[in-house]
């Protein structure tokens, strides 16, 4: 079978013959789309505002496809007549430049210039102290929260790695916190039940919604999903947790696919924007390890296109042979990274991981991974090792896609 992968701005061919390929796993189309009526958004909106000046918009980062701008938009008529500021929700990624606030903001990037805000977790000056939660994170939150007399949350879910899904309660903790309180609940993601899918007794992702709740100011939370093509799915909106957990109901509808077994090779492409960096392309590996036989070859494509990222996770790898032992090092002495550090690690023990990125071939090897220069190589130098009958299952967008092995 002739197979052609949309890669970016490129297209890959591949050939598989069909006995091998157990199949092509992607994003799905909801059968019905939820009805997005903008009036009644603005309506809401309006009631949530009424009596109020100074509004804080909260909107996501470079790294997430969140539709903002089409979100600014439509809610745009309710907020002319306020004192209104935007802040970035960057956790702890750097800042955007000029070509990423347009991604974000869309032709509002220069209308409203002088109204956008970046937050900066690494700036003690900028954050005030909230309080504990009850698994003890420090709580430090931009002060522009409190300077606001309500807040708007734009936010989009989508499956996470550890904290479940994205979107919601995500807009504070990590979007707004200072550094100490995203490492304490990050590190949280070490145990067992922080994983893709999961929220019911998810410590990362029930710290982050305590959180949420002890923002002392009311909240209108606008919850996006989009498909694989950017396209508007479903929008909730009003409470913070009630309209997440819509958006959650929705998310699972298009991003749970279900897979007939697990295969010998799991071949995933990632694709923007999660192709920024291998900091971030690793979440398309949580996703694909799900499809992948224990001691089976993972292949995995990303342009990476500002190269490794954050290096402090492929430090910690790379620094010893014995990967029990690294792991132990990471729960005593955890940094914020080094929870991709150990969820890497946890697969790497369990599959191979063969990589094509315009990474290093020896920071690749460093950390216990293959390099090729192509898919084509990998794939035949895969089939060699797992033998002419070996089972193929492709990701073409393995950050979005949670496979579900029937």
């Amino acid at each position: 079978m002739q197979i052609n992968l949309p890669y970016g701005n490129e297209t890959l061919g591949l050939t598989i013959p069909d006995k091998n390929l157990l199949g092509i796993l992607k994003p799905n189309q909801p059968q019905q789309r939820p009805e997005i009526n903008p009036e009644h958004l603005r309506a809401q909106l309006r009631n949530f505002l009424a009596g109020s000046k100074r509004i804080l918009v909260i909107v996501n980062d470079y790294t997430r496809p969140t539709p903002t701008a089409d979100i600014i938009s439509i809610i745009e008529p309710e907020l002319k007549d306020l004192d209104f500021r935007f802040i970035v929700a960057c956790g702890s990624h750097r800042g955007p430049n000029q070509t990423e606030l347009s991604q974000i903001f869309g032709k509002h990037a220069q209308i409203y210039k002088d109204k956008i805000l970046v937050h900066d977790a690494k700036d003690n000056s900028l954050l005030k102290f909230l309080g504990k939660s009850k698994r003890g994170t420090p709580v430090w939150l931009n002060q522009a929260v409190w300077q606001a007399e309500k807040i708007i949350a734009i936010n989009s879910v989508e499956p996470h790695y550890f904290a479940g899904f994205t979107g919601g309660r995500k807009s504070f903790l990590p979007g707004v916190a200072g550094l100490e309180s995203i490492t304490a609940n990050h590190k949280l993601s070490l145990q067992p039940a922080s994983k893709t899918l999961s929220l019911d007794g998810n410590p990362v992702h029930e710290d982050m919604t305590e959180i949420a709740k002890m923002v002392p100011r009311d909240i209108f939370s606008i919850q996006i999903v989009i498909n694989a093509e950017h396209e508007l799915c479903s929008v909730r909106y009003g409470d913070i947790i009630t309209s997440f957990m819509a958006a959650v109901s929705d998310a699972k509808q298009i991003f749970c696919v279900p897979a007939p077994q697990k295969a010998d090779i799991v071949i995933a492409l990632i694709q923007p924007p999660y192709d920024i960096n291998f900091y971030q392309s690793q979440k398309a590996i949580e996703n694909a390890k799900l499809a992948l036989h224990d001691n089976g070859i993972m292949i995995v494509l990303s342009h990476c296109r500002d190269g490794i990222g954050d290096d402090e996770f492929i430090k910690i790898i790379a620094s010893t042979n014995d990967l029990h032992q690294t792991l132990g090092k990471i729960d005593r002495h955890f940094i914020l990274g080094y929870q991709k550090s150990a969820k890497l690690i946890q697969v790497i023990m369990r599959a191979q991981i063969w990589t094509v990125m315009p990474i290093d071939d020896a920071i690749v090897k460093s950390v216990f991974m293959h390099p090729f220069n192509n898919l084509t190589d990998a794939l035949a130098e895969a089939l060699k090792q797992k033998g002419k009958d070996a089972k193929i299952i492709i990701l073409p967008d393995a950050s979005l896609t949670v496979p579900l092995i029937k």
